[in-house]
């Protein structure tokens, strides 16, 4: 097998998944939901964040008066 021989199965390969409309889908509900895992996990630890930039603001209130 020389080249081009390699490309056109490549080629065929290519053109079978692309109209696999069932792949696609399950990627993109893969992608949305690791996409959402990550925002609620950037969620939480920014909360938990102001949660303590809270607690450390109403300390040195507290300590002052």
């Amino acid at each position: 097998m020389d080249k081009t021989d390699h490309l056109n199965e490549l080629n065929q390969w290519i053109g079978v998944i692309s109209h696999n409309y069932i792949l696609i889908i399950v990627a993109a509900i893969i992608f949305f939901a690791c996409k959402s895992l990550l925002g609620y996990l950037t969620y939480r630890k920014f909360t938990r964040q102001l949660n303590e930039i809270k607690q450390l603001i109403a300390d040195r209130g507290k300590e002052g008066s």
